[in-house]
């Protein structure tokens, strides 16, 4: 069986990508065409489905980069969906030191109502829920909707909690029925984050707070944003995330910066990996006047 491509690359370029994606080129042959190069991938039998999958999406990212980085980063971050997003949204660990400092700034008790939006696979909302608070949710992708529902199957069928799935600019809720919002990790991939933000204010209560996690131009090609995710997100100042709250009509607002050491071994993040949160990572907090 073969494989062959037609890359827009000169060849020593296309010689360097699939190196660089592939680890080698055995099995690849390659021969210019035009301003391009045509590249022929000829499989030994020995090369099992996953083998041959990986092959073919290099080939595939190689010949048209973007189609195949924004189908990666929808599956695996904007909108998660597939086995392996089950099994990391189900319990992220990697999240939980920012989740923890969520909580500890809502100090959420039984009389308030929260509004998750972007609530993933519903882990924040189960952990939120232990305050005795009620809450709704909402999410853009179909299957982390149906996740946080099986995640909090108590919760949903007491009528403690509503999981819908819904845009951040367009929430399927009344004015003024939350006491306090919360957004993670959600920011850097809203289109229009200050309609996003005015949406959240609308159904904010008087007094009713808000807390989202920042979206650091510091994270930028980190574990925490790594490539192509990266690029296909918003970064932000402490000043710019303060200006996009006030657009949406928030006066009362500040960025707090906040290390995640002590929630990271709280949370039970290897020894080795608790250096990445001790810097101050930023937190947009406004409140509804």
């Amino acid at each position: 069986m073969t494989l062959t491509v037609d890359l827009e690359l000169a060849e020593d370029e296309a010689r360097n990508v699939l190196a660089d994606q592939l680890g080698g080129l055995h099995g690849l042959f390659f021969r210019p065409v035009g301003s391009g190069t045509r590249v022929t991938f000829e499989h030994s039998p020995e090369l099992g489905p996953a083998e041959l999958a990986g092959w073919f999406a290099a080939l595939v990212r190689a010949a048209d980069r973007d189609p195949y980085d924004d189908w990666y980063t929808d599956r695996v971050a904007r909108r998660p969906s597939g086995a392996q997003a089950r099994e990391v949204y189900t319990d992220p660990l990697y999240h939980w030191p920012n989740f923890l400092a969520i909580l500890a700034e809502l100090d959420l008790d039984p009389d308030d109502r929260l509004l998750e939006v972007g609530c993933g696979g519903g882990a924040f909302l189960r952990r939120a829920l232990e305050s005795g608070c009620s809450a709704a949710a909402v999410d853009h992708s179909p299957e982390m909707v149906r996740l946080a529902r099986e995640l909090n199957t108590d919760a949903v069928a007491a009528g403690r909690l509503e999981i819908v799935e819904s845009d951040a600019a367009s929430l399927p809720f009344a004015d003024e029925s939350f006491s306090a919002a919360v957004m993670t990790g959600v920011l850097g991939f809203l289109p229009d984050p200050v309609a996003a933000f005015a949406e959240i204010r609308r159904v904010l209560a008087p007094g009713g707070r808000l807390v989202v996690l920042g979206s650091d131009p510091a994270l930028k090609g980190t574990p925490a944003a790594p490539e192509p995710v990266a690029s296909r997100l918003a970064f932000y100042t402490d000043e710019e995330h303060q200006r996009l709250a006030r657009q949406a009509g928030f006066e009362d607002v500040r960025v707090a910066r906040i290390s995640l050491g002590d929630y990271a071994r709280r949370a039970g993040i290897p020894a080795e990996h608790v250096g990445l949160f001790e810097g101050p990572t930023p937190f947009l907090l406004a409140r509804k006047n």
